[in-house]
């Protein structure tokens, strides 16, 4: 790459001469910087000249030294390269362009607001359609490790799942009902141990062939093939798919909320006929019966394309492009919640500056997870109480601002928590640090990069009372590995919970859930008994004093020390409409459309 061969020379032979100035220098050193011989790096010399890059005088004679003169800005060419190669979608090489040469141009404003405007709503023609087709176009941070609904485990995961798959039946907060989706009814038994649904007819998968009664119970008899999300049909005696369109559960023991169950996205349907022959080729293009259908799985890019037979109706957009983004990419500013709004107006001569800023009802908590399962001075109690009321959270929220909303007690915000004091008590906490018998000894706490800041606010505050604490900055796709884990005292993370019984139950049982995969075995066999308990309950309102008694404990004993609630939002330019956050944080990309 010509670029680079550019960079390679300014690095070595430009970092304290002067702009323009010349440099004495011979071939063969050139030679060396580019690690070629001098025949090629004389070809290198006329093409950088040819692009007015360089000048290079060729010293005549013994004892009379080549001169190189460097005519291009090195931080304009930088920019200009890196975003030819994201145009290109070679994010990964641009980003590893700018750490390599860029001394800080990665996060200058100007990149960063050329890679906003390189996202977001396009237009793009095809070859041999007529019109153009609408594209949206949103950078991620995470490999999307898995579409597979029974190995979902975080977030993101989950909503593009749900772009590709169904489910029986959802549960819709916001009236306290469930929906029909392939189920168009359903009735239980009294005590709440057999479960029988009806499947609507004509539902296609994306190949063209009818989903039956065999798909989900092939779905959900999969679940329990050793799956992460096998906790879900842990007491799931059988299922039977009684004729094409009826399929029934029998459970082992009584679950008043099984419907709810069926309503996750780990609950998606896959299809038997494409799954049973060949399961690592249909996960390569997984088909749904979804609103939109995988077009190319990459390791930096997922399309999806709006299915035109969607029985619920077809999508606005014609197509989704989710960009992998290198990990040090996110310490720039550019993410999808900003994307949305245009630094152009669109017709009418409008205001460019108009925004609308959107808001989810539901949002993130972050939180402390203790490692019960290693040694440290974290198996003392008053050591994690100490360290629990160090952490002055409304202090926290006001230095750091940004999304972060209120003081967290506990998994779920709730009415309640704009007016919950926050307990903060440095001089109860020395006293109990020193109860401990803490001896100074260093706690390594893990983390993502978007929890970076909040991680260093909580070590400043370590500090101020003798706690050594040391960050760990991790990958998604490598928290609960084995080694990682053995060395991590504690993990600093988020959880997307939506205010629902299913969810907070998957938090305890779920393998992979980090709150549970940290949880020392004892009390997670006492928190399995409480679930059980919950489920048998006829009751709401006793299901969650149950499960509520599950959170007190863990917050007494703390185990978890809860953080901040943060609110999930986006800003964007007035011509997007149908635009809304679900309970996961993300677009519903289905009834997005731009005027």
């Amino acid at each position: 790459m010509l670029y680079e061969q550019f960079f390679m020379l300014h690095r070595k032979l430009a970092v304290n001469a002067p702009v323009h100035a010349a440099t004495e220098v011979t071939l063969e050193q050139i030679a060396d910087t580019l690690y070629c011989t001098s025949r090629n790096a004389k070809l290198v010399l006329r093409k950088l000249e040819e692009k007015g890059w360089i000048v290079w005088k060729a010293g005549r004679g013994r004892g009379n030294r080549s001169k190189l003169t460097f005519q291009a800005d090195q931080a304009e060419l930088l920019q200009e390269a890196a975003q030819q190669l994201a145009e290109k979608g070679e994010y990964k090489q641009a980003f590893e362009l700018l750490r390599t040469y860029g001394q800080g141009i990665r996060t200058s404003d100007s990149y960063v607001e050329w890679m906003n405007g390189h996202f977001g709503f396009c237009k793009e023609t095809k070859e041999g359609e007529e019109g153009a087709r609408d594209s949206l176009r949103l950078p991620v941070y995470r490999l999307i490790e898995t579409l597979d609904p029974a190995e979902c485990y975080y977030s993101f995961q989950a909503h593009m799942i749900q772009q590709i798959f169904d489910r029986l039946v959802v549960y819709d907060k916001a009236k306290d009902q469930y929906m029909p989706v392939i189920a168009h009814h359903w009735e239980s038994s009294e005590d709440g141990t057999n479960w029988t649904f009806h499947l609507r007819k004509g539902i296609l998968f994306h190949d063209g062939k009818e989903l039956t009664a065999e798909d989900v119970k092939f779905t959900v008899e999969r679940l329990g093939q050793d799956r992460r999300n096998a906790w879900i049909v842990r007491e799931l005696h059988s299922v039977e798919a009684v004729s094409p369109r009826e399929v029934r559960f029998i459970l082992n023991k009584p679950n008043r909320i099984f419907i709810r169950f069926l309503s996750s996205i780990c609950m998606s349907i896959v299809p038997k006929h494409l799954l049973i022959h060949d399961e690592e080729q249909f996960w390569r293009l997984p088909v749904g019966t979804g609103p939109f259908q995988v077009g190319e799985w990459t390791e930096v890019r997922l399309t999806i394309h709006a299915n035109a037979h969607y029985y619920q109706g077809r999508p606005h957009l014609d197509s989704i492009q989710i960009i992998m983004m290198p990990e040090d990419a996110e310490h720039c500013n550019v993410s999808w919640e900003r994307l949305l709004q245009d630094s152009e107006p669109i017709g009418h001569g409008g205001d460019h500056h108009a925004v609308d800023i959107i808001e989810s009802s539901e949002g993130c908590t972050t939180l402390i997870t203790w490692n019960m399962k290693k040694q440290g001075p974290f198996q003392s109690v008053d050591f994690r109480r100490a360290f629990n009321l160090i952490l002055n959270r409304s202090e926290m929220i006001r230095e750091l601002g940004d999304n972060r909303l209120y003081p967290a007690r506990g998994f779920i915000m709730d009415e309640q928590a704009p007016y919950r004091k926050d307990r903060y008590d440095p001089e109860f906490a020395k006293s109990l640090l020193s109860q401990s018998g803490y001896d100074g000894s260093p706690v390594i706490m893990a983390t993502l990069a978007n929890h970076v800041k909040d991680a260093e606010w909580i070590q400043n505050q370590c500090a101020s009372v003798g706690i050594s604490l040391m960050i760990r900055e991790i990958r998604m796709d490598t928290m609960l590995h084995p080694d990682v884990v053995n060395r991590m005292d504690c993990i600093l993370h988020g959880l997307v919970l939506p205010g629902e019984e299913v969810c907070i139950i998957e938090n305890y049982e779920q393998a992979g859930s980090i709150v549970k995969e940290f949880m020392d075995p004892s009390l997670q066999d006492w928190v399995n008994e409480c679930i059980d308990d919950a489920l048998a309950s006829e009751r709401c309102e006793e299901r969650l004093s149950i499960l509520s008694n599950i959170e007190e404990r863990l917050r007494e004993e703390v185990h978890v020390s809860f953080l901040i609630h943060t609110r999930f939002f986006a800003s964007l330019h007035p011509s997007y409409k149908g635009v809304v956050i679900n309970n996961l944080g993300w677009l519903d990309f289905k009834q997005i459309w731009r005027a």
